[in-house]
């Protein structure tokens, strides 16, 4: 392979990532929102018309299990969990990205297993149905794989950022 391919292989996989991480995010967000729907309506058929929705309590669950593991992509690109910033701070620079790298190589590796395990779970269990919905519950256990599918594609586009070299500007409290 020519070296210009070599190249320009960082870029195009970054914009491939770029697309993925939005779409996920996109998707997270129309999840919370449906989840938000299905909640209001059990609300008002239990309480206003005494008569409990069968299906949109379990729909809720569900959506919401969706809408986290799609969001986790966008945190993990844009490196927004949770840490303690007080050992951050105390690092010399070069240690800083070290070790930020390494945890991104870890979280890598975790969503790697958890697409791998979570893809087995969901085959173990697609016979099951949901309660109130008459679907698989693979439906539900396929959040998992795909979210990490999603997740490992925005670390990789973050492992291959430029800026992943540089430390983060110091945020105002």
């Amino acid at each position: 392979m020519s070296a210009s391919l070599w190249q320009s292989l960082p870029h195009a996989v970054l914009t491939i990532e770029r697309v993925t991480t939005r779409s996920a995010l996109v998707l997270s967000v129309t999840m919370l929102v449906l989840a938000a729907i299905a909640a209001f309506y059990q609300v008002i058929t239990r309480f206003v018309f005494n008569d409990p929705s069968h299906f949109s309590e379990v729909a809720s669950r569900s959506l919401i299990i969706w809408c986290v593991f799609l969001g986790a992509a966008n945190v993990f690109r844009r490196n927004e969990m949770m840490r303690v910033e007080l050992i951050f701070a105390a690092l010399p620079r070069r240690v800083h990205i070290a070790l930020e790298y390494f945890i991104a190589l870890l979280c890598l590796l975790f969503f790697l297993l958890l697409t791998y395990y979570s893809y087995q779970m969901g085959l173990r269990v697609q016979s099951q149905r949901m309660a109130g919905m008459d679907i698989s519950i693979a439906w539900a256990y396929s959040a998992l794989p795909v979210g990490s599918v999603f997740a490992v594609l925005a670390l990789v586009g973050r492992l291959l950022d430029p800026a992943m070299r540089e430390l983060p500007e110091a945020r105002p409290e």
